[in-house]
């Protein structure tokens, strides 16, 4: 049995690095180079810190994969991120993805530098963020962030990692890093806030279907298919500056890819022209679909 990459089912972290990479040049020898060196840096680290918990997730663009894969029929799903919302979710399409997540945000930096050194001349960066679990989970909306996300080892696999075939070990990716509007957003009354989400301020209480509006958040990416519920991992957290830019770095990784495409239809009025009412107060201004290899995926990869 194929194992997934440990960093997509790690249970909430505090501290999380969002890198997103292009590769320079045709030549994909210091690519496949950096992924075995990255390997063992990792492996490095967390037998120096053994109680550290640190991870890191590797994934690929769709471009990048199928010339890195030796397997053609590797993540069919896997596609070109595209524009959203005339401009209000923006793609971005990155080659390669890092996501480094711990409760030390020391260890993250450190493997951070590690990737930038080792991968070299042969990328740039384009986007880097770093993340924190800000106070009781709660976006800098003031919303708890993720109450639907699946809890324990064995329900978060089995949302997130692809369980069976060529890609056994692998998932699907959306990585998108949002920009908050927060002054707009806390001119609202709490009412209305509330309505924005579908859920209650202070005590993180869904509404009613009968109570809450039909652009409310939960009301948008909830969708059920043959009487289940479709669901993703969610690895986002917070960043920003007190005094600057603010927002979410929006992670997700599942099974499907086609799940996520569903949910965003749904928040840009895609289906039924009624948009996501938290379009009102952030958009995306960066956004890749990738694929997480399993760890045989990947350690093929330096083979």
């Amino acid at each position: 049995m194929s194992l997934h990459q440990p960093g997509i089912t790690l249970e909430n972290k505090i501290f999380g690095i969002f890198m997103e990479l292009s590769v320079v040049g045709d030549d994909l020898d210091p690519i496949r180079d950096a992924c075995g060196e990255l390997a063992g840096r990792l492996s490095s680290l967390k037998t120096r810190f053994w109680n550290s918990d640190i991870e890191m997730v590797i994934a690929f663009g769709p471009d990048l994969w199928r010339k890195l894969s030796d397997n053609p029929d590797s993540a069919p799903e896997l596609k070109p991120c595209r524009e959203l919302g005339y401009g209000m979710a923006k793609a971005t399409q990155c080659d390669i993805f890092i996501h480094i997540l711990s409760d030390r945000h020391d260890l993250n930096f450190t493997l951070a530098k590690d990737v930038v050194e080792v991968f070299g001349d042969a990328v740039t960066v384009d986007d880097e963020t770093h993340g924190f679990r800000w106070i009781e989970a709660r976006d800098l909306s003031g919303f708890v962030d993720g109450t639907e996300n699946p809890k324990g080892q064995a329900n978060r696999t089995d949302v997130a990692v692809i369980n069976e075939g060529v890609d056994a070990g692998g998932s699907y990716v959306l990585a998108q890093r949002w920009e908050h509007h927060l002054e707009q957003f806390e001119h609202f009354d709490l009412k209305a806030q509330e309505n924005v989400f579908g859920r209650t301020k202070e005590r993180d209480i869904e509404m009613d279907d009968e109570e809450k509006p039909t652009t409310a958040h939960t009301a948008r990416v909830v969708i059920e298919e043959d009487g289940e519920e479709l669901e993703i991992l969610r690895q986002s957290l917070p960043y920003g500056k007190a005094s600057g830019t603010k927002g979410l770095y929006f992670l997700a990784y599942s099974a499907e890819l086609t799940r996520i495409e569903k949910m965003f239809a749904m928040m840009f009025g895609e289906t039924d022209g009624e948009f996501d009412a938290m379009l009102s107060y952030t958009h995306a201004v960066t956004g890749s679909y990738l694929y997480a290899p399993s760890l045989e995926q990947l350690e093929a990869l330096a083979d």
